[in-house]
């Protein structure tokens, strides 16, 4: 049966040649996914949508626009990305494998804003530096503050003190006071935002307090309302949103969403060693224009914790969470 009128038009079947190797097989589907994806683009254009190419993708640029997709990269987004290694790359250079994966990691990079600093000192109100992490429960917040309290007091010579307002989960507050004993750390468990307050001001000849707050549900209101008179009481100078992984994309919108009420300044993406794919890395700076302090790739204390870079980010995005390339040790730097 012809086409209708304005409906993409299907590329020929692709059948591969007797014999051929996976390989050729392979690729022949490659290349048929980029005349389908083309074809979806015409109808785009006939229908109001932004044309982003005038013709079929090269065949480097469309395996890593798949890798994207594969990473859980939104549809648009990696589209826009390959659009603008497109736009910035020759005919003849869209050909060469390698420039266009450099040309690629780095329009990843510029997507993915970090921070980061020498470990702080004390603060401009002359007292301790206060360091807040909330986020929901289950994403490692507990084990993400014993990390940030042992390097800093470990590797970079810091006074620490520890306080949690994490009451409600008896386990948390004893796996904190377990490190706080194991690294010698004054810990305070407070209960309310008076008490988070006193211990602030006892613990302010300290260079650093890192201040452990309660998980929270996304879908909790009362209790985010909660959480947010202690960080009034608080004061903070930092406060980092603990994000996983690990989470659907629906998750993270809904959590980015109801804790942005909270005016994080900072983002820690845990769980990188569990995660399938981080796509949602960009997901999460994307939707709330927060930078990347620090991410977590395992249990270990202080060992597995790193500061943000956007670059070997990109590289986990693009070649899978286990193969970032070049291993860097734990925290080097902090936000600042």
């Amino acid at each position: 049966r012809a086409s209708e009128p304005g409906s993409p038009s299907l590329p020929a079947r692709v059948t591969p040649p007797p014999g051929g190797s996976v390989e050729q097989e392979l690729g022949e589907l490659r290349r048929l996914v980029g005349q389908v994806l083309q074809s979806t683009r015409r109808t785009e254009v006939r229908t109001g949508s932004v044309l982003r190419f005038d013709a079929p993708m090269p065949e480097p640029l469309l395996a890593l626009y798949m890798r994207l997709i594969d990473a859980d990269v939104r549809p648009e987004l990696a589209e826009q990305i390959a659009a603008d290694v497109r736009n910035e790359l020759s005919v003849a250079e869209l050909e060469d494998e390698q420039i266009v994966r450099q040309t690629m990691l780095r329009q990843i990079e510029t997507r993915i804003p970090v921070i980061a600093s020498p470990p702080p000192l004390r603060s401009e109100k002359g007292r301790a530096t206060v360091i807040a992490l909330v986020g929901p429960t289950g994403v490692g917040k507990t084990t993400s503050v014993a990390k940030l309290a042992a390097t800093y007091k470990l590797r970079h010579g810091r006074s620490v003190g520890l306080i949690t307002a994490d009451t409600y989960r008896i386990a948390a507050v004893e796996q904190l006071r377990t490190y706080a004993g194991i690294i010698g750390l004054p810990l305070h468990v407070v209960k309310t935002p008076q008490e988070t307050r006193a211990a602030i001001e006892s613990l302010r000849d300290m260079d650093v307090v890192v201040l452990d707050t309660a998980g929270r549900s996304q879908n909790d209101a009362k209790r985010l309302d909660e959480l947010q008179a202690h960080l009034r009481a608080a004061e903070p100078d930092q406060t980092h949103l603990v994000l996983s992984t690990t989470v659907g994309a629906r998750v993270l919108k809904r959590t980015v969403e109801r804790f942005s009420q909270l005016s994080p300044d900072r983002l820690i993406l845990t769980k990188l060693d569990e995660a399938e794919s981080l796509g949602l890395a960009l997901d999460a700076t994307e939707q709330t224009g927060v930078p990347i302090s620090f991410v977590t790739t395992g249990q270990e204390v202080p060992d597995d914790i790193e500061p943000g870079d956007a670059l070997r980010l990109a590289r986990r995005i693009l070649d899978g969470p286990a193969d970032a390339s070049e291993g860097v040790g734990a925290v080097e730097g902090s936000p600042g």
